[in-house]
């Protein structure tokens, strides 16, 4: 066994990488020494063999030492190159050959010498020995050569001395014959250690590639992490100053919800599919990575123009075209995407990723693109909604949030129908507070669900005073629709309160539909078991609105007020919407119109056959104490001028003012 190890560990053919590299790196300063030693010692040896051998003896030491100076040309040439690993065995190589070659020489010079005489012989042996052991010794880190050069100094010379006859010479042979074993076995023993040593070197080095592989590496996704994120941003900044980045901040709407509902592990798995998809986009050459949660973020390092990078964000956008499936469920997610350009290399990387943040936040608020632009006045808003997070955070402040009650009427008798709630916050530093605002802001607090039960209680407070003819519309976001529970708890309130079920219609958008589908109809089946109205809002804002009309049965459609804007003017869009009330009159949904701000939109939008109108031209929103006074036909007068409202009669809007 340790013959088979020994002549395995002798060959550098077989090294590895980093075992070659080892051995080359101990070996090349050893070179030189090696040959200079050689070269001294043939020189002594030659001088003083002359007398007997004659001038003949200097011709070898002079061929060996072409051969050397050769070699030597070669090493001080490349002295400042950086060698592969094949230029490294091919040196390797090289040296063996000289090696042999000069071992072969050597025997054949000093097996001439020998013969010239006795004296030469003393000479020789002593020449052998050391011209052997530090030529070994500065090979050992090449075993291979160093055992040629052994055997070939050693053995023949040995050899030839036991033969003489002579006891002292014999005895000298013998001498150099043993001792040429043990240097052989402490040139193998110190390749061991060499050996182990790179072993060792390299499964440390691995661990750390390791360490380093987790500390810079998302282990779910297999993206970049943020330290990752951050390091490639500073490089970027310090290597490529003048260098245009283009930054994109990502958040995935809806995924909290999923994830809290149907648990980590789905969400785990809404977040590697997030992930596949986007390392198999080709957008150039982009560091794309998981900074936490659901969040990612993008560094577009080659952007010729902001054109340019806007075109492939859109791509990232077009990722979540399709929808994740997990297991039995499909989810829909939209990604709202903040995206900064960095046109001024005087611009920090810090700078560009709190922008594209901003940005970023200001998608997940308009929610009517996917991508938005960092423009300076994102800043400012950002120190507002900082200033809001922190009104919602305390409780006294929060207790300010009012409903109002803008009335929906029936578009053949102009009389009130219903009522929608509408949440409204007057801060006292921040002054009007809008949803828009304070909602997201909530959600992502997660306070939606105790403000959502709050505000409908009051709502059926309030609405317990009105008519029993006159029902309830109250909005549900997505982050609540999402939630398992949300359609018992809301049954709940309406049972405390003991109000007609029947009288209530919940409003939900189709962006609210967006998050988890399935959860969504499950909340809506069951709120229309118990007796509540569902109505789709903002119908026509969006693209998906038919295929939800498909899935789900609505009691009622609002059409977005985009529909009604520009109805007087357009031909188009009057046929737009005769083709939309074609299609809710299909479905037996019946049609509110948001938005009528005119007599003439109130008009046409009767004419068409649109059953309930809702609108600042025929009310804006009411107090608690104003609706209920708006219901009260006994009491039509006393509604103030100025806060035009309309005064409803069984005949005609009057607008008051």
């Amino acid at each position: 066994m340790f013959h088979n190890a020994f002549f395995e560990s002798l060959s550098h053919w077989k090294s590895s990488d980093a075992l070659l590299t080892e051995q080359f790196r101990t070996l090349r300063p050893q070179v030189p020494t090696m040959y200079l030693a050689i070269v001294i010692n043939m020189a002594f040896l030659a001088i003083v063999s002359a007398p007997d051998v004659g001038n003949a003896v200097f011709i070898t030491p002079a061929l060996i030492s072409l051969v050397i100076l050769g070699r030597m040309v070669g090493l001080w040439k490349s002295r400042d190159a950086i060698a592969t690993v094949a230029q490294m065995r091919t040196s390797m190589n090289v040296t063996l050959a000289a090696a042999s070659i000069v071992a072969i020489g050597l025997v054949v010079w000093t097996e001439i010498i020998q013969r010239s005489g006795v004296e030469a012989r003393t000479y020789v042996a002593l020449f052998t020995a050391l011209c052997t052991i530090s030529t070994a010794v500065c090979l050992s880190s090449l075993p291979l050569a160093a055992c040629i050069v052994i055997a070939f100094g050693t053995f023949p010379i040995s050899l030839s001395l036991i033969m003489t006859g002579d006891v002292m010479l014999a005895s000298m042979g013998a001498n150099i014959l043993m001792i040429a074993p043990l240097v052989v076995r402490k040139i193998y023993g110190q390749h061991q250690r060499l050996q182990r040593d790179v072993e060792s070197r390299s499964v440390i080095a691995a661990e750390k590639r390791k360490v380093s592989e987790l500390a810079y590496r998302d282990a779910l996704t297999g993206l970049a992490n943020r330290r990752a994120f951050l390091d490639e941003v500073a490089r970027m900044s310090s290597l490529h100053p003048q260098r245009a980045l283009a930054m994109g901040m990502i958040d995935l709407d809806g995924f909290k919800v999923i994830n809290d509902t149907y648990g980590h592990h789905t969400g785990d798995a809404l977040l590697v599919e997030t992930g596949r998809r986007f390392q198999q986009l080709d957008i150039g050459d982009a560091f794309v990575a998981r900074l936490g949660g659901d969040e990612f973020a993008v560094l577009l390092r080659d952007v010729a123009t902001l054109e340019d990078a806007q075109a492939r964000f859109a791509q990232l956008a077009a990722a979540f075209d399709q929808p994740f499936i997990v297991g039995a469920q499909t989810f829909r997610l939209r990604a709202s995407i903040g995206m900064a350009h960095d046109v001024s290399p005087a611009e920090t990387s810090l700078a560009l990723i709190n922008r594209a943040d901003l940005a970023m936040y200001e998608a997940k608020r308009v929610r009517s693109t996917a991508i938005c632009l960092f423009t300076p006045d994102m800043e400012a808003m950002n120190r507002r909604r900082l200033l809001v997070e922190q009104a919602l955070a305390a409780p006294a402040e929060s207790d300010l949030i009012v409903l109002h009650y803008q009335p929906v009427v029936d578009s053949a008798t102009d009389r009130i129908i219903a009522f929608e709630a509408l949440a409204r916050w007057t801060h006292p530093t921040l002054g009007v507070i809008t949803p828009s605002e304070f909602i997201p802001l909530a959600e992502q607090a997660g306070m939606t669900r105790s403000m959502t039960l709050h505000l409908l209680s009051m709502a059926l407070t309030a609405a317990s005073s009105w008519p029993d003819a006159i029902g309830l519309s109250f909005n549900l976001s997505g982050a609540e629709l999402n939630s398992p529970t949300i359609a018992k708890q809301i049954l709940k309130v309406l049972h405390d309160h003991g109000f007609d079920p029947g009288r209530l219609s919940i409003e939900v958008t189709e962006t609210a539909l967006l998050g988890d589908f399935t959860a969504a109809r499950s909340a809506l089946s069951t709120l229309q078991r118990g007796g509540v109205r569902i109505l789709l809002d903002d119908f026509g804002a969006g693209y998906a609105s038919i295929g939800y009309l498909r899935e789900l049965h609505f009691d009622g459609i609002k059409l977005d007020g985009s529909l009604i804007a520009s109805l007087m003017e357009s031909p188009s869009a009057r046929d737009l919407l005769v083709g939309v009330l074609h299609l809710c009159k299909a479905i037996g949904a019946p049609v509110t119109a948001e938005m009528v701000e005119s007599a003439a939109q109130h008009d046409l939008l009767r004419t068409l056959g649109v059953q309930k109108l809702q609108g600042y031209f025929l009310s804006r929103p009411l107090t608690t104490e104003q609706a209920r006074l708006a219901c009260d036909r006994e009491h039509p007068d006393v509604l103030p001028v100025e806060s035009s409202v309309v005064l409803f009669n069984a005949r005609a809007p009057r607008r008051l003012g």
